[in-house]
């Protein structure tokens, strides 16, 4: 072989060998990346055998929610003591209770037809021919029984308001007057713009279909917890009326960047949506487990609600792990965030220890169709 040829032969052969060995280099590192992100998520399924077979089938959907979870701001309501009802001083509650009984629901067919539905003996007639007299209660009845998150199977469209109130069932109903009740009092009374009231509006009423679904999963009555995660929210509408200066209290809380929203909302105005809504569910009459949840729902510690009878605690936790669920798949009405739950908590009553095992596909479809129906509200000229 003539010199250049072979000098050049050697050239080539060098540069193939620093090829492959680069080449290797870069798959080691692939490798030891993969492998790290392999570890970070063999975390979350280190016990195969404790998975529900639904998470089992399905670890790349589940993967890629954890994977979500991780992008999210987290908070620890462990350590704080959050402000409920139970503790305000006398004064704070005379002022609260002043203050909020301002904020009356309407006296109106709404409020004759929940307290109709309250016994669920009530002939159905009745409540059709109250319904009846009301233009918004119908109409709002038969857009919700007529609506894809309900449409009969049949196919046939429901024109009739006793046929819409036996095909929903006396829980949807009385959710539904619920929400028309608070539409009315918010709007006539909230200081947010209408764009706030929506998306807080938006956020309960997603909660309230995934608390519905958790409930209807573990085999609980859906109603309660229905309505309960409508309602969990509600303070929001009213706690810009309550500032620092004007309530005469102190930073209950160290003042630092990094509170949970909820603490800051102590510090800024002396109470928290939780205690406001509690204290409005007392004065609206409402059953005492929603008043409870509504109080709740951000509650920490178990230890601050664990005497509570099981049920209501059941439906506290229901409710605290759809709101999770809403946050994490983004229905919600602030900055994206999530609020830890106690493991305890979550298996004292049997629910899994990561509230991401509780998402499916199906349940992300009926959150949707619960959106498309309030959009479809607002397309009918059916005020949100």
């Amino acid at each position: 072989m003539p010199y250049p040829y072979f000098v050049i032969s050697i050239i080539i052969s060098f540069f193939l060998i620093g090829v492959i060995i680069w080449k290797r280099s870069k798959a080691s590192q692939e490798n030891i990346y993969i492998s790290s992100r392999q570890k970070q998520n063999k975390k979350h399924f280190k016990n195969l055998n404790n998975l529900p077979n639904e998470v089992k089938a399905n670890k790349i959907y589940y993967q890629r929610l954890l994977k979500k979870k991780e992008a999210l701001k987290t908070y620890s309501l462990k350590e704080y003591a959050i402000t409920t009802s139970r503790t305000l001083n006398d004064n704070q509650k005379e002022f609260l209770y002043t203050e909020l009984k301002k904020f009356p629901l309407p006296s109106g067919a709404a409020w004759q037809l929940s307290e109709m539905l309250r016994d669920p003996m009530v002939d159905s007639k009745e409540v059709a021919a109250l319904a009846s007299t009301d233009p918004v209660i119908s109409g709002r009845l038969l857009a919700l029984v007529n609506s894809a998150y309900f449409r009969p199977s049949s196919g046939k469209e429901i024109t009739s308001i006793h046929h819409a109130i036996l095909y929903l069932g006396f829980n949807q109903v009385r959710n539904l007057l619920f929400q028309l009740m608070l539409e009315q009092t918010v709007n006539k009374h909230s200081p947010l713009s209408k764009e706030e009231v929506n998306k807080i509006w938006l956020h309960s009423a997603t909660v309230s279909v995934a608390a519905g679904e958790i409930a209807k999963k573990f085999q609980d009555p859906p109603g309660l917890a229905l309505t309960a995660g409508l309602m969990h929210d509600v303070g929001k509408f009213f706690l810009p009326y309550f500032k620092q200066e004007e309530t005469g209290g102190l930073l209950l809380h160290e003042d630092t960047e990094e509170l949970p929203p909820v603490i800051a909302e102590e510090n800024a105005t002396g109470f928290n949506h939780q205690v406001i809504g509690e204290v409005l569910c007392y004065i609206w009459r409402l059953p005492k487990e929603i008043a409870t949840t509504v109080a709740f729902h951000h509650f920490g510690d178990y230890s601050h609600f664990k005497k509570l009878p099981k049920r209501t605690q059941k439906v506290i936790i229901t409710v605290a792990l759809a709101d999770y669920i809403c946050h994490l798949l983004g229905y919600a009405d602030e900055e994206k965030y999530l609020y830890l739950i106690s493991e305890e908590a979550l298996k004292t009553c049997g629910f899994p220890s990561h509230p991401e095992f509780l998402i499916t596909p199906s349940l992300e479809k009926e959150i949707e169709k619960m959106i498309n129906l309030l959009k479809g509200y607002s397309s009918k000229g059916l005020k949100l």
